[in-house]
C-alpha cells in the first residue's frame, strides 16, 4: 500500500510477523527503511487511516488489530499501544469508517 503523499510503500510479511516501509525515490526505485513487528501471527491485511496518520493491521491468527501511528516525515511506525480483540481479522477496508465503535485510536 502506498501513503497519500506516495513518499512511502508499505508491505506486510506474514512470514516474518511484520510490516515493512520503503521510501519511494526517484523513478520509482524503493529503499528499505524500517519494519515494526505486528504485535500478532499473520498480518493478513492492513490499511492507512484516510488521514495518513495511522495504519490498522489485521492479525489474522491473533485475533486482532494492531494500531500504529504513522510518522508523516520517515513512514515509521510507532505502535500506540492499542490491540483490538477481533476474531479472525481479515480485511480492513470498510472498518476504518467505524473506528469509534471499536474502539480504535482516532485518524485526527
Amino acid at each position: 500500500m502506498i501513503s497519500a503523499d506516495a513518499r512511502f510503500l508499505y508491505a506486510a510479511n506474514r512470514l516474518h510477523d511484520s510490516i515493512a516501509w520503503f521510501a519511494i525515490g526517484e523513478g520509482g526505485i524503493l529503499t528499505f527503511v524500517g519494519e515494526e513487528w505486528t504485535r500478532g501471527d499473520y498480518p493478513r491485511s492492513f490499511n492507512i487511516a484516510p488521514t495518513g496518520n495511522y495504519l490498522y493491521s489485521c492479525n489474522q491468527r491473533a485475533d486482532g488489530i494492531t494500531s500504529y501511528r504513522i510518522n508523516r516525515e520517515t513512514g515509521a511506525l510507532s505502535f500506540v499501544g492499542q490491540y483490538t480483540a477481533v476474531g479472525t481479522p481479515r480485511l480492513l477496508s470498510s472498518l476504518l469508517r467505524h473506528r469509534i465503535s471499536l474502539g480504535l485510536p482516532g485518524s485526527g
